[in-house]
């Protein structure tokens, strides 16, 4: 009787133990509902632009970003404000099959012909979407961190 005691809290405890395995908190927040639902909301600005090995954040300061609907992208400083289109999409490449992409295209300013592309989630935490891009290879990556404007 003991021995059928000690087995059923041996599988009691495998049970749980295996459950919590399975059970792993994920807490990313890259999928495309979750990086869209994400950039929708508020204002952002570029906080860090790394590009062909300089950091060239300084060009977007000043620059407020808002991801409207319709994929609707624009890019406000002043009095200028320049428009684009945004989306996020599930990669369907073979090499990123798990990857959820951000992809970018405003223009025709010069200044944002860097920010245009095909940009790999890296980071979604609500308030920071950290993107890289290294189609260049893993020689030249590239890596560029929206993040949303507090409002005053």
């Amino acid at each position: 009787m003991k021995f059928e005691n000690i087995y059923r809290f041996v599988l009691l405890i495998t049970v749980v133990v295996a459950t919590f395995i399975s059970c792993s908190n994920d807490d990313s927040k890259n999928t495309v509902d979750d990086v869209t639902d994400a950039v929708k909301d508020g204002t952002w600005k570029v906080s860090y632009f790394y590009d062909s090995g300089k950091d060239e954040t300084v060009n977007y300061v000043g620059y407020d970003f808002t991801f409207g609907g319709n994929n609707v992208l624009t890019a406000a400083k002043e009095i200028n404000s320049y428009t684009g289109i945004w989306s996020v999409a599930k990669s369907t490449s073979d090499d990123d099959l798990y990857s959820t992409i951000f992809k970018v295209s405003i223009g025709p300013n010069d200044i944002f012909q860097d920010l245009n592309g095909d940009w790999k989630v890296m980071e979604n935490t609500g308030t920071s979407v950290k993107l890289k891009d290294d189609s260049k290879g893993e020689t030249a990556i590239d890596y560029l961190t929206f993040e949303k404007k507090s409002v005053q």
